[in-house]
């Protein structure tokens, strides 16, 4: 770990002293005990919301499970949505806000922008989308390698949508895909207006609209809902938790990623 690095992981590790006293007794606790059932934390309308609006875009076949994982992500060949285990409390989204630095998807629109963004990813596993030619020559190659610390991006690129911040939709294929499909469902009213003067990310959105079209009446293949980094199997303490992620986090910062946290610790989180 260089100095500089090192530093700043320093720096962030001193912010576990200077949580509350009430916050710094959570941290003892695993993330499985502060972790309740998502049907009880009370996103029911964000959930709902998301299946009428499939629903009203024709995809009536696709099933979602949802549950509370380590960070918002989709497991691959799933159709599983994890949403953040630390914003199912007010205590733990102050803890996030204070060692992170942020609280991803805390407000309302911010949530559905990355409950939409995974759902793109849910539909593309369950018709395999991206095995198909004109998918590809769309969005690209599905086989590049995901790596988003190294790719640098340009927020307001003309060629992409802007769902989440920071470009997300540079990252990968697959993410320009996610990105532009939650782009379309969620804003089909004002989405054509917003690009028509951005020809290439248009011309996305209008591949979307007709592929859906030909994919919704059909059912699509059965896929596992494996709940992969289930928060409440995680044993590992909080404090641990974040001990982890803010080296991560430092690593990051070496490689100047701004983009959305991605863990290294999904296969041994697997095992908890």
């Amino acid at each position: 770990m260089k100095k500089n690095v090192h530093k700043k992981y320093t720096n962030r590790l001193q912010r576990f002293g200077a949580l509350p006293r009430s916050h710094r007794a959570l941290l003892v606790r695993t993330v499985s005990s502060l972790t309740p059932s998502i049907e009880l934390a009370g996103f029911d309308k964000f959930f709902d919301q998301l299946d009428v609006e499939l629903a009203n875009s024709g995809l009536i076949h696709i099933k979602i499970e949802k549950y509370f994982g380590d960070e918002w992500f989709c497991p691959d060949k799933t159709t599983a949505i994890a949403v953040p285990f630390w914003l199912a409390d007010k205590k733990l989204k102050s803890i996030e806000r204070r060692l992170v630095g942020f609280v991803e998807g805390e407000s309302e629109d911010e949530f559905m922008r990355l409950l939409r963004h995974e759902a793109g990813h849910c539909i593309e596993h369950a018709y395999r989308l991206s095995k198909r030619q004109d998918w590809q020559e769309v969005f690209g190659d599905p086989k590049l390698h995901y790596d988003p610390d190294s790719v640098k991006t340009v927020p307001g690129h003309p060629n992409f949508v802007e769902n989440i911040s920071g470009g997300y939709a540079q990252t990968h294929p697959e993410e320009d895909f996610a990105e532009t499909f939650a782009v379309w469902l969620g804003y089909k009213t004002q989405c054509w207006a917003d690009y028509r003067e951005r020809p290439v990310a248009l011309r996305k959105l209008m591949f979307i609209e007709q592929l859906i079209q030909e994919i919704a009446p059909k059912k699509p293949r059965k896929l596992s809902a494996d709940k992969i980094c289930n928060a409440r199997r995680m044993r590992r303490s909080l404090e641990n938790y974040y001990r982890n992620r803010l080296s991560d986090l430092g690593q990051n910062q070496q490689s100047g990623s701004q983009l959305k946290y991605q863990s290294k610790y999904r296969l041994e989180q697997m095992a908890d």
